[in-house]
């Protein structure tokens, strides 16, 4: 069941594009938070928010998704089997890992995390290679702290404890794999990964106009017990969580193999130049991750992940009771998914979303026609599709 709630507010909507009429200070700071909001397979320009729980689909002009994120991820969940109702919920959990709240300006839906792990004091820090001389190092944390939240409960904000755990994850058991196996119903916990960063300078909202690595000086970890708002291992809330970062792993991927390269600590984005060894997490790079693969080869990267999403679908859909369908293999019916993921990635840029939405659109239609005609799909043989027609059941 996914939580809903209404949030009234009073602030008037900035219009994105009306710097002009700012003050300069405020118009860089506009910009700065619209570049800052860039993530993984990012939201994509017109590619608007629409309840996938609701009977229509109105469309929240206040609020870009992610067509993988998004789109593909509800229809990839009713290939796997799951529920109307259920693949709505991991749709929906799966971008909010990004902005904490859809939409933006009245969230129907918000994570409610109550605490978060605070930055150890500079005093307290010991000498590491991440941080090499704390009693030299200016003792504001940039880095971690919560007043960066998009919310009070988002605890997987870009810019909160949790943001490289979340968003920039190493596909190792501490990090992606700790999200999987409470995803799974594997653990009772979630241990995440909170990342610390302390200077004097600029702090981590900068991200896209220094190299968060130069200006910062100190950065130390803590493993804690994410507090996840209510959301319980095995539901289709944290499964729709971990799919987002099991997506950021293979959209991040270069990004995350070239910090390695240079020993740093984490992933993150940063403003670098053309052929520095870090060039690979600078936030452009997601404009390159569709379209014609001649053009856009990293949109190779980006179909081999949407075969990872669904995988990861299709292996919670066979441990799991909730799903009323047995998953249709990715080669079945003329290899029909694998083929439409390839033209889903390949046929528009970045820049053009709107066919992917209706790529997806089509896939799921198609997905719940044939495993509602094909009982070799049908879990329950007692006139399964009768019963459900397919309305939330």
């Amino acid at each position: 069941m996914i939580t809903r709630f209404k949030l009234r507010t009073n602030h008037s909507r900035l219009v994105r594009f009306g710097l002009v009429v700012l003050a300069p200070c405020a118009a860089i700071l506009l910009l700065l938070s619209t570049l800052s909001g860039v993530g993984a397979w990012s939201e994509e320009t017109l590619l608007y928010f629409y309840d996938p729980a609701a009977a229509s689909r109105l469309l929240y002009t206040d609020t870009t998704v992610s067509s993988v994120h998004f789109d593909l991820v509800g229809t990839l969940a009713i290939a796997a089997g799951f529920s109307v109702t259920d693949a709505a919920t991991i749709q929906v959990y799966s971008q909010m890992v990004d902005p904490g709240r859809l939409p933006a300006n009245e969230p129907i839906y918000s994570f409610k995390a109550t605490s978060y792990p605070a930055a150890p004091p500079i005093t307290t820090v010991m000498t590491t290679t991440y941080c090499p001389s704390p009693a030299t190092t200016a003792p504001t944390v940039t880095m971690g702290m919560t007043d960066l939240l998009e919310c009070p409960g988002c605890f997987t904000s870009r810019f909160g404890p949790y943001s490289p755990f979340f968003h920039f994850p190493h596909d190792r058991p501490d990090e992606l794999g700790a999200i999987r196996a409470w995803a799974f119903g594997q653990t009772e916990d979630l241990i995440g990964i909170a990342t610390f960063g302390y200077s004097g300078t600029v702090q981590f909202t900068w991200q896209n106009y220094v190299n968060i690595y130069d200006v910062t000086p100190c950065f130390v970890t803590a493993t804690a017990t994410v507090d996840t708002g209510g959301i319980v291992p095995g539901s289709p809330e944290a499964l729709g969580i971990y799919l987002h970062s099991l997506g950021d792993n293979w959209s991040h991927g270069d990004c995350i193999a070239a910090v390695d390269a240079e020993d740093k600590l984490f992933g993150a984005h940063v403003a670098v130049t053309t052929g520095h060894p870090l060039a690979p997490c600078r936030w452009t790079g997601h404009s390159l991750e569709f379209g014609d693969p001649e053009r856009f080869p990293d949109s190779n990267r980006t179909f081999t992940g949407t075969l990872a999403l669904y995988d990861a679908l299709v292996a919670f859909s066979e441990q799991s009771a909730r799903a009323l369908y047995r998953p249709i293999p990715i080669t079945a019916e003329g290899n029909h998914i694998s083929d439409t993921l390839y033209t889903f990635v390949h046929t528009s840029t970045y820049a053009n979303a709107h066919p992917r939405r209706k790529i997806a659109d089509d896939l799921r239609e198609w997905s719940l026609q044939t495993r509602a005609s094909n009982p070799a799909y049908w879990r329950h043989r007692v006139l399964l599709p009768l019963l459900l027609k397919e309305t939330g059941g």
